[in-house]
């Protein structure tokens, strides 16, 4: 074959490349409409359910029973408040919330609660219409401006008298059934969403939300994999000589889609991360990071602890999780312990030893005249040294 005649095929297979690659794209677009509108959706986002033995009662009176979370007194101000944990759910994309209870009055004023991932210490609520089934409801979030982001927890609250007892059932948080301009909407997002730099950034990059319906490797492979299928049926090996060239273009068209894409999540990261940090050093750029109103909770803990180092248990919620450990590093040398879901009972911490308490630790209180810090099942004396809202410092006293 002369340069000239080659010209000619060359043109024609960069053609049938494009041809494909378009092809595979509209194939792929295609599938993911078909299979999130047949009912593929709840097996990607599977619903949030928060049965009975799921939910704690916050406040009120109480315990579980067969059918469910029974409430036999309010709490303060006549209030009840059951919560449980959400999984983070996305709020764009979990908007039903359906709820199951007995013994609820048009008296109650039945509000339904959560807190966000961004803002776990703001509780937000919206009321609830009145029940549209026997003992429970259906509602849609979707028009709710405080419904955004990953929501951490969900519960319901009520206020007033208990002329019987209020059984919780069940709370279930799932995603309706989404159309199509909604399903190009969610693709857009999860396509353009910034991933900030976090623990396992060095190591890893998801490239997307972690409960993604569109995630970008698997949709890229399914383009590349269709767009392959496509060249080959029209253009089969025998026709195009066995090259494997046409293949291996579509293989790193592919590859060049997700490399573009990282490189400009990285270079948004970079921006960021300029803007933070910048002439910044020691404090300032601690105080920066994203550990910043902790490190600042921690600086005055530091000062109150002696210069030698001593024994300090670290109590949270979540013992193994990112504020536990930061504040062992940030609180170094002093030996800080860790795994500790409630405060130690007297027989393991000592006098003279310190506690620190991250919040939020539902169930633990501190009683000043006592001078005593009490949770379910056991009790500390402990002098408060220090309080702010990450948190609060102790000091194991004698008796």
């Amino acid at each position: 074959m002369t340069l000239a005649s080659a010209e000619p095929v060359r043109l024609r297979s960069a053609v049938g490349v494009l041809a494909a690659a378009v092809g595979g794209l509209v194939l792929t677009a295609l599938v993911a409409l078909i299979f999130y509108r047949a009912g593929g959706l709840e097996s990607v986002a599977p619903p949030v359910v928060l049965n009975s033995a799921d939910l704690r009662l916050m406040s009120g009176q109480g315990e579980q029973i067969a059918t469910g979370l029974e409430v036999k007194q309010p709490g303060p101000q006549g209030l009840i408040s059951v919560q449980g944990p959400a999984g983070f759910a996305r709020a764009s994309l979990y908007r039903q919330l359906t709820w199951r209870a007995d013994g609820v009055e048009p008296s109650h004023e039945l509000r339904v609660i959560w807190t966000t991932l961004a803002e776990p210490r703001t509780l937000r609520e919206k009321r609830l219409p009145p029940p549209t089934e026997p003992n429970g409801g259906t509602v849609d979030l979707s028009l709710e401006p405080e419904w955004r982001g990953r929501i951490a927890m969900l519960g319901l609250a009520a206020q007033g008298p208990l002329e019987r007892p209020l059984v919780i059932r069940r709370l279930k948080l799932q995603a309706p059934a989404p159309g199509v301009a909604e399903l190009a909407r969610l693709a857009l997002d999860e396509w353009t969403v910034f991933e900030d730099w976090s623990q396992r950034s060095i190591n890893y990059t998801a490239g997307a939300p972690f409960d993604a319906l569109f995630p970008p490797a698997l949709m890229t492979a399914l383009w590349v994999g269709f767009s392959a299928a496509l060249y080959a049926v029209f253009v089969p090996p025998r026709r195009a000589g066995g090259r494997w060239g046409p293949y291996l273009a579509l293989l790193l068209l592919g590859w060049l889609v997700l490399d573009l894409r990282w490189q400009w999540d990285l270079s948004r990261r970079l921006e960021k991360t300029e803007s933070r940090f910048a002439d910044k050093a020691g404090d300032e750029r601690l105080l920066a990071g994203m550990d910043g109103e902790l490190y600042r909770f921690l600086r005055e803990v530091r000062r109150q602890l002696p210069a030698k180092p001593v024994k300090l248990y670290i109590v949270s919620a979540d013992p193994g999780d990112f504020q536990s450990g930061r504040a062992r590093y940030h609180l170094l040398p002093h030996n800080g312990y860790m795994k500790f879901f409630q405060p130690p009972m007297p027989g393991v911490a000592h006098p003279g030893e310190y506690v620190l308490i991250l919040s939020p630790l539902p169930g633990t209180r501190y009683d000043r005249e006592r001078r005593l810090l009490e949770w379910a099942g056991g009790s500390l004396p402990a002098e408060m040294i220090h309080a702010g809202a990450p948190g609060a410092l102790f000091q194991v006293r004698g008796g």
